[in-house]
């Protein structure tokens, strides 16, 4: 519904594309009256195993000539004009990809923080999380998409980093200088934080030299130690965990 009334706002009418399994659900039936109402242009049934089968999916089904921007339920548009913007930049462009920055929002929906876009997409950056962009704020060539593979599967949460890194080999993208979308804490990436954790230490073991072996086993080890006292916080004192991440954000911004 929060995701709805974003698409609702934007000053030009977006062409959404809902994924979600035909399993009788509240979900399910929601999306079929979105698409009834013309609001969504189509309802995509997946089998439901997973974010990314369901990514991959849309990019089966689009035609190569579209771009794809990969919002999951409840993220938002950062502005009325963000879906405008991209639009008219990717009618333009000679790159294969585009990427924004973002705003981070807390469980209960309030906007904690803004994570601006790096000018130049790095491998290391983006896998020790420094300078890092989210899918929520990429759009892709669907041709690219189907070049890459689309999504690794094997992931399950990090394969929209992975493809990050892939597709940044061929195609060194687009970067839009603006906030493009909200995303909001509390779905998959947030409750599977060890899991997250584990395939990142992968991918930096697959995709940057060796020099920095040792930096990635400290690092893998310093988030699982950190990401344990952040979800002790969350669970015991929400909004002190929300309170510790805008003053994180203000001393960032400032620098």
């Amino acid at each position: 519904m929060r995701t709805e009334s974003s698409v609702l706002s934007q000053t030009t009418k977006v062409d959404w594309v809902i994924i979600t399994p035909n399993d009788q659900s509240p979900t399910n039936a929601y999306a079929e009256e979105l698409r009834n109402r013309g609001i969504a242009s189509a309802v995509l049934a997946d089998d439901g195993h997973g974010i990314y089968r369901a990514m991959n999916l849309a990019i089966k089904s689009a035609a190569a000539s579209d771009w794809l921007w990969f919002m999951n339920a409840g993220d938002e548009f950062a502005s009325r004009d963000s879906y405008s913007l991209v639009n008219a930049i990717a009618s333009t462009t000679n790159q294969q990809w585009l990427f924004g920055g973002h705003y981070l929002g807390s469980i209960s929906g309030k906007i904690l923080g803004k994570v601006p876009a790096p000018q130049r997409f790095l491998v290391n950056k983006q896998l020790f999380s420094k300078e890092y962009i989210s899918h929520q704020a990429t759009i892709f060539r669907v041709a690219f998409l189907q070049k890459l593979g689309g999504f690794n599967e094997s992931y399950k949460i990090a394969a929209d980093w992975d493809l990050f890194v892939r597709a940044s080999h061929i195609d060194q993208g687009y970067c839009i200088p603006e906030f493009l979308s909200i995303f909001y804490m509390g779905g998959l990436s947030t409750k599977s934080r060890a899991i997250g954790n584990r395939e990142l230490l992968l991918l930096r073991k697959k995709y940057l030299p060796s020099k920095y072996l040792l930096k990635n086993y400290y690092w893998f080890f310093y988030r699982t130690i950190r990401n344990s006292v952040v979800i002790l916080v969350e669970n015991r004192a929400p909004k002190l965990a929300d309170a510790i991440r805008e003053i994180r954000f203000l001393g960032r911004n400032r620098r």
